[in-house]
C-alpha cells in the first residue's frame, strides 16, 4: 500500500508550472512544445484532435487528482486561483445534456472529471460545490428512456447522482466522502443491518445551500465524512439555505 501511495503521486511529474496543466513529455523527459488544452481527444468543433490525452481534454484531466485535493490545489499559484479556474471550468460548460461534441470543459457524460465540483470543498469554497453539484444533477440528468447524459460505464453515472442526491459522494483511493447538497428531505440508507438516515431540513429547490450539517447531533466544522463514522448507521442532518455560506 506504501508503494502504491508513493506511485499516486507520480502524477506531479507530468505537472507543468509553466502552464499550469498536467502536460504530456517527449522520452528524453522535455514537455511537448505544441501544448492546446482546448482540443478533444475526439474531433473538435474545428475538426481538429489531440491524441495526448485519452477521451477528454487538457482541461478536463486537469482535474484528475481525487486522492490528493490538497496536493493538487498546491500545484495552483494560489488556491484562489484554483477556484477561480474551476469555477471558469463549469461557468463554460455546456448544459445540454447528451452533446455529442460537448466541448473541452466539463464533461459530465464521459466522467473524466465527474468529481470536479467537490474538488471546491477543500479550496474552501463548499458552497460552489454546492452550487456545481445541483447545477449537475438539475441539467445532466432526466426522467426518459435518454435520462443520462452519456454511456452509463457500469452505472458510473448512476452512482454519481444517488451519492450526490444524498448529499455526499464517496472520494476514490480514500475513506472519505465529500458533502455536498441533499436533494431529498429524508433518505435512509440499510448499512448492514443498521439504518443510516440523511436528512435534509428546509429542503426546496431555491434552497440548494448547507447552512449547516450535524452528525449523530454534533456539528461538523469540515465537509467531509469518513466511511467509519456511518458505517453502523446514524443521523446525518442538513440545514438548507438559499444562501451561499462560503468559507
Amino acid at each position: 500500500a506504501v508503494l502504491f501511495a508513493e506511485h499516486a503521486r507520480y502524477y506531479r511529474n507530468t505537472w507543468n508550472s509553466a502552464t499550469g496543466y498536467f502536460h504530456p513529455r517527449n522520452s528524453d523527459g522535455n514537455f511537448v512544445r505544441e501544448f492546446k488544452p482546448l482540443l478533444l481527444t475526439y474531433l473538435d468543433r474545428s475538426g481538429k484532435y489531440t491524441d495526448d490525452y485519452v477521451e477528454g481534454s487538457a482541461l478536463q484531466w486537469r482535474w484528475a487528482v481525487p486522492f490528493d485535493s490538497h496536493g493538487l490545489i498546491s500545484l495552483f499559484e494560489s488556491s484562489d486561483f484554483f477556484v477561480s479556474e474551476l469555477n471558469d471550468f463549469f461557468a463554460k460548460s455546456d448544459a445540454e445534456m447528451g452533446a455529442w461534441n460537448p466541448g473541452p470543459y466539463y464533461w459530465h457524460g464521459n466522467e473524466p472529471d465527474i468529481h470536479a465540483p467537490y474538488l471546491f470543498n477543500d479550496a474552501g469554497r463548499p458552497d460552489l460545490t454546492q452550487k456545481w453539484v445541483r447545477w449537475v444533477l438539475d441539467n445532466k440528468y432526466g426522467v426518459g428512456y435518454d435520462g443520462l447524459d452519456g454511456n452509463d460505464d457500469g452505472a458510473t453515472l448512476s452512482a454519481w447522482y444517488i451519492f450526490s442526491s444524498m448529499g455526499f459522494y464517496p472520494i476514490a483511493g480514500t475513506d472519505i466522502y465529500q458533502l455536498g447538497t441533499p436533494l431529498f428531505r429524508e433518505v435512509e440508507v440499510n448499512m448492514n443491518g443498521k439504518t443510516l438516515r440523511i436528512e435534509a431540513k428546509n429542503q426546496a429547490p431555491e434552497n440548494l445551500y448547507v447552512h449547516k450539517v450535524r452528525l449523530n447531533d454534533t456539528i461538523l466544522n469540515r465537509n467531509w465524512i469518513r466511511h467509519s463514522e456511518i458505517a453502523e448507521g446514524g443521523v446525518l442532518r442538513f440545514e438548507m439555505t438559499a444562501t451561499p455560506n462560503g468559507q
